[in-house]
């Protein structure tokens, strides 16, 4: 697929079906996410996979039920959840660098529309979406 091409055509999918993502896919759209660009190289972002139904539906909760995403993150296979370590993009010694302060956000941005292009590549649907409260990931590791 051309990638300008994927660009225009790739939607937010707000009503994913149920059915599962082989681990080939998963780990395609994982790796996306892992070579997309970040400040200096930082490597700021962490993935974490969640399968288990009651830690998605915590999740779209912490959004709230008026997020157009909600139920997709409740609902669809798997969500991943995208995590950017602060203190170390746009960062030196842990010290932002610019008057923007940390970075951890664009460069997560940057892995999402990776994982997001090659998700839509594969014939699979994704929206983005927000976390308000990491806590119910406390017991998740990345990549996992």
């Amino acid at each position: 697929m051309d990638v300008l091409q994927a660009i225009k055509d790739r939607r937010s999918i707000r009503r994913l079906k149920s059915d599962s993502v082989n681990e080939e896919d998963l780990n395609m759209v994982l790796e996306a996410g892992r070579w997309a660009p970040s400040w200096k190289n930082s490597q700021c972002c962490k993935f974490v996979v969640v399968r288990d139904y009651e830690t998605k539906e915590k999740l779209a909760h912490t959004a709230g039920s008026g997020n157009p995403a909600f139920d997709a993150s409740q609902n669809g296979p798997l969500t991943i959840v995208i995590c950017g370590e602060k203190g170390k993009a746009g960062c030196e010694g842990g010290k932002p660098v610019t008057n923007k302060g940390d970075w951890y956000m664009f460069d997560t941005g940057l892995a999402t529309q990776n994982m997001m292009l090659v998700a839509h590549a594969l014939g699979l649907g994704s929206v983005p979406s927000d976390v308000r409260d990491q806590t119910c990931l406390a017991h998740a590791r990345p990549g996992s």
